[in-house]
């Protein structure tokens, strides 16, 4: 079982959730691009391994330890280098270990994922982080801000113009930050659109050509290209898969909820805990 968490309010900002799957019964998982860098430790037995995966550009397979505990954190995009002492373009699309790119201490974590207040855990340790570190807020934060809420239909020129500089000086600082350019992520952002579009209750589902147009597709067939390239499958597959995934009958997918990357053959079972 996949079990989703948000963490608390002060965390919001850097992190887009928690993640953890208990006696993993797969031998792969599949990963979308989502612009994101997650960390995640790995329990088998009495080893414990820690890596850091970055934002990845392609669809891909990741195998998996059957019967392994897994713990994640994805962090926002461009919110990994409060946390990292790695450049998020020297992580795309590579797995490093994490012990020396941590700029934090994950304690007893690892040894302890199958507590059940292993989030409540993460989340002190972070906090203890972000309230020493004091992360700053930077102008390259408030553009990747407009692309997500532009659906990833913003226009680069507009992109620089709200940065206050050239169009190449946004795409060298976006891609130090985030790992891709701004149109790679605008991209990613109109894929995972498609995506939310794609899971809504079967009452609100439009045809595919419509989803198409309302995230921001010329059409239907560049979004079929998209899919491939992104999930390595076409939107009517991912919507006779993935629908059941995306509608658990215990929450509703807020517009703001980053997608996870989507493992394959898992259960679908997905809770949301919502810290308070």
């Amino acid at each position: 079982m996949l079990t989703l968490s948000l963490p608390s309010a002060p965390l919001r900002d850097f992190v887009s959730h928690y993640w953890l799957s208990l006696d993993n019964p797969d031998p792969r998982c599949a990963i979308s691009p989502d612009g994101a860098i997650d960390l995640v430790v790995e329990l088998n037995g009495a080893s414990v391994s820690s890596r850091v995966y970055g934002t990845a550009t392609a669809h891909s397979d990741i195998p998996l330890g059957r019967g392994s505990h897994y713990l994640g954190i994805r962090f926002r995009p461009g919110q990994s280098r409060h946390f990292l002492d790695a450049a998020p373009y020297e992580l795309t699309d590579a797995c490093v270990d994490a012990p020396g790119l941590l700029s934090f201490g994950l304690e007893d974590v690892p040894e302890g994922i199958g507590r059940s207040d292993v989030f409540a855990r993460l989340d002190k340790i972070l906090q203890r982080h972000v309230a020493a570190k004091r992360p700053a807020r930077a102008d390259i934060d408030d553009v990747i801000s407009l692309i997500v809420a532009g659906r990833g239909m913003l226009r680069i020129e507009d992109a620089a113009a709200a940065f206050g500089r050239s169009r190449r000086q946004l795409e060298r600082v976006f891609l130090e930050t985030v790992g891709v350019s701004p149109k790679f992520f605008s991209r990613i952002t109109r894929f995972r659109r498609a995506c939310a579009l794609i899971a809504r209750p079967p009452a609100a589902l439009a045809a595919l050509a419509d989803i198409a147009l309302e995230a921001g597709y010329a059409d239907q067939s560049h979004m079929n290209h998209e899919f491939l390239d992104f999930a390595n499958t076409t939107p009517a597959s991912f919507m006779r898969h993935r629908v059941a995934f995306l509608q658990e009958p215990s929450f509703a997918v807020p517009d703001n909820m980053d997608f996870p990357h989507s493992c394959e053959e898992t259960s679908h079972e997905d809770l949301v805990r919502r810290h308070h």
